[in-house]
């Protein structure tokens, strides 16, 4: 660790240390599954608490992305407008009670109405815009702020003492690939060679799943794919999984798709996969490899950076004021 870095580290663990006891529910982060194909860019979306608004509600930015979550308890600024919850490509504005992104009218990806201002839903039916369209979508906000602890060592102050706390482990969806490249596809599915797949979010066992650029298969892990008591694996499939599902993600009752692995953690990296090859071969062995594509990094807005180690330190975790601090110290 650098000494800079190191010592943008000790001030936020000595600042956590102090406020550790400003506990509360809200969440800090999650990430969200369960949105339409139109805004499939919210699924699989990891959400940081930036702060509170002007009327006490957390509101929360998408890492790497301009979309927020955030309460509004007048979205058009009318004076009777209903309070909700709201999915928007607008950042709120911390000096406005009503109408927080100024734009005077209720527009946004999705809502939710509710009296409740202290935390958005950790699920429930949300009122979405789907192909120029309000439908009902059952959304799933899935906390991050769990961990399993580990040992790292810290300098904290100017005398350099070391002092022992727990660091978090990320999320699956946290830590799993953004985004998949395949190859090795036999010659009757060539198509799919070259295909990337982008992470879409997290199933009902916690798995992560992926849509391929192309809008037409997915990647996932059914526990159970006919519901009759089948072995868990990969699923290479045409079929979007069900979010909520715990077996037969894509509800046809069968074990049907392009290719299969078996007894596998990851789908990540060289495996032998059985792939159905046409009808002169039938399900062959293929040797599939997905590789991690890495994207570009951006840096973050200074502003931004700010408020995620400032709502880090009033968070009630140290080791999550601690992740924050390596994170943005990084940048």
């Amino acid at each position: 660790m650098s000494s800079t870095l190191r010592n943008r580290v000790s001030v936020v663990v000595a600042a956590a240390i102090a406020g550790s006891q400003l506990a509360h529910g809200q969440p800090y982060s999650f990430i969200v599954t369960g949105a339409c194909d139109d805004n499939v860019h919210l699924d699989g979306k990891f959400f940081v608490k930036m702060g509170n608004t002007l009327g006490g509600s957390p509101w929360y930015k998408a890492t790497g992305a301009e979309q927020y979550v955030y309460y509004d308890p007048d979205c058009g600024g009318s004076g009777d407008g209903t309070a909700r919850w709201v999915f928007d490509k607008d950042r709120p504005n911390m000096t406005r009670a009503t109408d927080l992104d100024g734009d005077g009218q209720c527009e946004y990806y999705a809502r939710f109405d509710s009296v409740v201002k202290s935390e958005p839903p950790e699920s429930g039916t949300w009122t979405m815009n789907c192909d120029y369209k309000w439908v009902e979508k059952f959304l799933v906000f899935m906390e991050t702020t769990s961990t399993t602890a580990t040992s790292t060592t810290v300098t904290a102050g100017t005398a350099g003492v070391t002092t022992t706390l727990a660091a978090t482990t990320a999320p699956k969806a946290a830590v799993a690939p953004k985004m998949l490249a395949l190859s090795g596809a036999c010659d009757y599915k060539n198509n799919l060679n070259g295909l990337t797949f982008e992470l879409q979010g997290l199933t009902a066992d916690g798995e992560p799943y992926y849509k391929s650029s192309d809008m037409k298969y997915y990647i996932y892990h059914d526990a159970d794919c006919d519901g009759s008591g089948s072995a868990p694996r990969w699923v290479l499939d045409g079929d979007r999984p069900s979010a909520l599902a715990a077996s037969d993600l894509d509800g046809d009752h069968k074990c049907n798709y392009h290719a299969r692995l078996d007894d596998a953690k990851s789908p990540v990296g060289p495996a032998t996969w059985r792939m159905y090859c046409g009808s002169q071969l039938g399900w062959q062995d293929v040797k599939l490899t997905l590789s991690e594509v890495n994207k570009t990094a951006t840096s973050a807005k200074t502003a931004d950076s700010m408020m995620v180690l400032s709502s880090a330190v009033g968070h009630s975790s140290v080791a999550v004021a601690i992740a924050a601090a390596i994170f943005v110290a990084a940048m």
